[in-house]
């Protein structure tokens, strides 16, 4: 399975926020999807599962257009809908409407949903709505996922168990699994590819392991360096 973007250009009020992105992904691997606040990741999330229609350009899977957002999966930074209904509500919901729904009581356990799943949703904090939103994501089971900082706003313990969980799932059912993230330092091993965006450009872009031997003299250690000596930015800082 691969997907593909060409020369992808999306504008709001005309300005332009992705400038002829570029990219392909394969089924089997994990891709780190780097950059600022602004560079356009989240739009580029939203135009890949069709939320955003792109102004030019093509999202492509396996060779055609066609139905390309029904096979992806977005779990999104906040999670809204449904407000007035318990979490397990919510859950039970989506898992009557999916067809062949992936149903996992290890990641309920991982995320701690059992604990607060009585919860009205508008009462729940924003770890406990992402947690869910990780859920409902892997429950549509999508052969594409695109996870939105998932490590954000989760404890430590649920961070290490969420990597193992998602290193384990990839392999066992053979995703595609892209991830939009700030926290990469102790998720390194998850990753294979890596692409930069920068300006609503791709500005570098490859396998984990060759950039770090291209960028083997980085000034910070691993992703990190590999981003600072692209940009000249921290993740999630200032330029130096």
């Amino acid at each position: 399975m691969q997907l593909s973007l060409q020369d992808v250009v999306k504008q709001y009020n005309g300005t332009t926020i992705l400038n002829g992105v570029s990219a392909s992904f394969y089924a089997g691997h994990c891709y780190l999807l780097l950059g600022q606040n602004g560079a356009g990741k989240s739009t580029l999330a939203k135009c890949m599962v069709g939320d955003e229609k792109v102004d030019a350009g093509s999202i492509i899977l396996n060779g055609s257009t066609s139905q390309v957002f029904d096979e992806i999966a977005m779990q999104y930074q906040t999670f809204e809908s449904y407000k007035h209904l318990r979490i397990r509500e919510i859950i039970q919901l989506f898992k009557i409407l999916t067809e062949n729904a992936y149903y996992s009581e290890e990641l309920y356990e991982i995320l701690g949903i059992h604990s607060y799943e009585r919860m009205l949703l508008k009462n729940a904090s924003g770890g406990q709505r992402k947690a869910v939103s990780i859920f409902l994501a892997f429950l549509l089971n999508k052969p594409i996922l695109l996870l939105d900082e998932p490590f954000a706003d989760l404890d430590l313990m649920k961070k290490k168990k969420l990597l193992y969980f998602l290193q384990t799932s990839m392999q066992q059912q053979n995703k595609l699994l892209i991830i939009i993230s700030h926290e990469v330092a102790e998720f390194e091993a998850l990753f294979d590819y890596i692409y930069i965006l920068d300006k609503g450009k791709i500005v570098e872009h490859g396998k984990k392991d060759e950039l770090q031997q291209k960028y083997k003299h980085a000034v910070l250690p691993g992703i990190e360096g590999i981003y600072f000596d692209v940009t000249g930015q921290v993740l999630g800082g200032r330029g130096a």
